[in-house]
């Protein structure tokens, strides 16, 4: 992937639904979950910065992750990440 020094713009919601879903498999099938991050960086679904911030989101211990996440959406996605974010923690909870 090509290494870019932009601002990535925020993401989306149909974006944010992609990260969480990645958030979710980096946990239980990793290789699943970086063969299906490539397939969306391939698509165009993410610009080379937000695949770059995404890398960095990816890669955060797991209580850094809602900050940083709410620090890359957009308005619209906002409400989405709130929505999604304790259903994550229960999920951690749980299987712990």
């Amino acid at each position: 992937m090509k290494k870019s020094s932009a601002i990535p713009k925020p993401l989306t919601p149909s974006q944010v639904k992609h990260v969480l879903e990645l958030l979710d498999l980096c946990e239980l099938a990793p290789i699943a979950a970086a063969d299906k991050f490539q397939r969306l960086a391939r698509t165009g679904t993410f610009s080379v910065a937000q695949q770059e911030a995404i890398e960095i989101l990816l890669s955060l211990e797991q209580d850094a992750i809602p900050d940083a996440l709410f620090e890359c959406v957009d308005d619209d996605a906002r409400e989405l990440v709130r929505d999604e974010l304790p259903h994550r923690a229960q999920l951690r909870f749980v299987r712990a």
